[in-house]
């Protein structure tokens, strides 16, 4: 039996279990080049394989370890010295994956053969089993279903503390000078500093920096990783995990997303390792409640959304966007302060938290018009913890509400959620409090100019009816140069001048 681990299986549990005759592992450049990828993105690939395969090896298991261009060329190779032997693997995250590499195989005289992923706390048939025929989805009916069926954070059948959702307590801005602690870092070693040479030999010209390089890569690191997060970041991350600060780009979020998706950890013992700290005392309820929803909820929630929408969900456009990712996105100056500070980090290091990801990067995104598709691409090309099953339910879905498939309005907002959430604006070239002129922050009128523009869709949602009458309180001629100047304004973002 030889089982195909992929990127993001790189789990030790998960191969003793299958106890397979032999292990293999194929680096195809072809993968981090449509879209290209961010070359820390590809370092944390191509390192975190090549130290599982060492990892296999040290314990005596039989490794295959596959470099090409292609997954074709890669496959060829392997079948040339083991004719018509049966692939396993668990079953692929990503769309469309499986049916394609599966022609691959048996067109080389091979046999694929899948296998049950359980690297995910809930596998699909219980996932379908809750969802039955249901035409859209929310989170909290599918959180309190995942709590109940976990135990966690429940005593007696109800949950703890009596509410089952704490997170009106965690949308605090932190105080002036606010200063979390500063998440372990991993530096380097001779095999990450291999990758970064076959980064810089076969992949020219992609967003983002490839020096700064820190994120865990083993088994090992990822654990302390983790044990990093629940010893000092944890009790705070509550209050601020949807804070925008200038003065931190971690704040006191776990930071485990990439070594999650990597297969490194297990959500399982991630959670239960929180929920150990937590009944020792001294870690709030909302806090590790808002953890937990991240893990148990919102994570499990977008896989298992993408997995029975798509390709559907990845062909919406709802509102009709079709602009393309502007020059800022790819490293263009902006004096625009926050969106400055969040774009620098993604380039610095491949990650942005997730409100950064979803009020700044996405809110722009939807306010100026980007075609969804564009834009999903750009998110999977620019982050280190990025999949196509992250990114299309969480950029489709919920970024550019392309599809009312996960929420029942947009997530857009001018510019005063972002002065609420943080100190970016008390920095800015741009007045947050002012809508019209050169020196007003671009969000506002673009903000009011996508609610002018989709009112026919928008207006009947009962959240949103105050603001439309807000807007009809303004003259036909204020109304009329509000939107002129948010013409004006995407004019200059399509040529790189903001």
């Amino acid at each position: 039996m030889t089982l195909w681990i992929l990127g993001d299986q790189l789990n030790h549990a998960a191969v003793q279990q299958l106890s397979p005759q032999r292990v293999l592992l194929l680096e195809a450049y072809e993968l981090g080049r449509t879209p290209p990828m961010h070359p820390q993105k590809l370092v944390l690939f191509f390192s975190a394989m090549r130290h599982f395969a060492q990892e296999l090896r040290a314990g005596g298991r039989e490794v295959i370890y596959l470099q090409a261009d292609t997954l074709l060329e890669a496959l060829q190779a392997f079948f040339q010295a083991y004719p018509g032997e049966t692939l396993y693997q668990m079953q692929p995250a990503d769309y469309g994956f499986a049916e394609r590499v599966g022609a691959i195989v048996e067109g080389q005289g091979g046999r694929y053969h899948l296998l049950p992923n359980r690297l995910w706390l809930l596998q699909p048939e219980d996932f379908d089993r809750w969802a039955g025929k249901r035409q859209t989805y929310r989170l909290e009916y599918f959180y309190r279903f995942m709590r109940q069926r976990t135990g966690y954070l429940m005593h007696k059948g109800q949950p703890v503390g009596g509410a089952w959702n704490y997170d009106a307590e965690n949308r605090k801005a932190p105080p002036p000078g606010y200063r979390p602690p500063a998440p372990r870092r991993f530096a380097p070693d001779a095999l990450t500093l291999a990758a970064f040479e076959t980064v810089r030999e076969k992949f020219r010209g992609h967003f983002g920096f490839l020096e700064g390089f820190e994120w865990p890569i083993t088994r090992q690191q990822a654990l302390q990783a983790l044990e990093d997060f629940v010893q000092h970041r944890l009790a705070a991350f509550g209050p601020y995990q949807d804070a925008l600060v200038e003065q931190s780009w971690s704040l006191n979020h776990s930071l485990l997303s990439p070594a999650l998706n990597l297969g490194l950890l297990h959500p399982a013992e991630v959670v239960e390792r929180a929920l150990a700290e937590y009944e020792k005392g001294g870690i709030p309820l909302a806090s590790i409640e808002g953890f937990v929803r991240q893990v148990i909820g919102w994570r499990e929630y977008i896989y298992h959304v993408y997995r029975r929408e798509m390709p559907g969900l990845l062909q919406a456009n709802q509102l009709q966007a079709h602009r393309p990712v502007p020059p800022l996105f790819w490293g263009a100056p902006t004096r625009m302060r926050c969106l400055s500070t969040v774009l620098q980090r993604v380039q610095q290091r491949g990650y942005a938290h997730h409100i950064e990801r979803l009020m700044v990067l996405a809110n722009f995104a939807l306010l100026y018009g980007i075609e969804p598709q564009a834009l999903n691409a750009w998110f999977v090309a620019a982050f280190v913890d990025s999949a196509d099953w992250v990114m299309v339910p969480n950029v489709l879905g919920m970024g550019v509400f392309a599809s009312p498939i996960l929420s029942s309005k947009p997530y857009a907002a001018s510019g005063k959620y972002i002065a609420r959430m943080g100190n970016h604006c008390q920095h800015c070239v741009y007045k947050v409090g002012e809508t019209l002129g050169e020196q007003a922050c671009p969000f506002n009128s673009l903000y009011w100019d996508f609610m002018a523009q989709h009112r026919a869709l928008l207006e009947g949602n009962p959240r949103l009816g105050v603001l439309y009458k807000t807007w009809d309180k303004r003259s036909l001629e204020e109304q009329a140069t509000l939107r002129r100047q948010a013409e004006a304004l995407r004019e200059r973002i399509a040529l790189g001048e903001l």
